[in-house]
């Protein structure tokens, strides 16, 4: 399941990214690169909200939470397995 968040969340970002995207791994930063604006972070947290099924304590957030795709899938899809 992870494997097909994980593809959902990477096309999410090629379509809305602010710049043009030569390649886009797992472990590219989505926002230092430049690919997202901060303003843009509420779109990705609705994003995963909605293909993960569950909400996002926005308010209980780490700096760098959605660091990456590596990152976002560790902080807010996997942790479903070990519930």
């Amino acid at each position: 399941m992870s494997n097909k968040i994980r593809k959902k969340i990477h096309a999410f970002i090629i379509e809305n990214c602010e710049s043009e995207i030569s390649s886009l791994s797992d472990n590219t930063p989505i926002f230092e690169s430049g690919l997202f604006k901060s303003v843009q972070i509420m779109d990705l947290i609705l994003f995963v909200e909605e293909i993960s099924g569950k909400e996002v304590d926005v308010e209980g957030l780490k700096p760098g939470a959605f660091k990456d795709i590596d990152t976002i899938i560790k902080n807010f899809v996997e942790t479903e397995k070990k519930n």
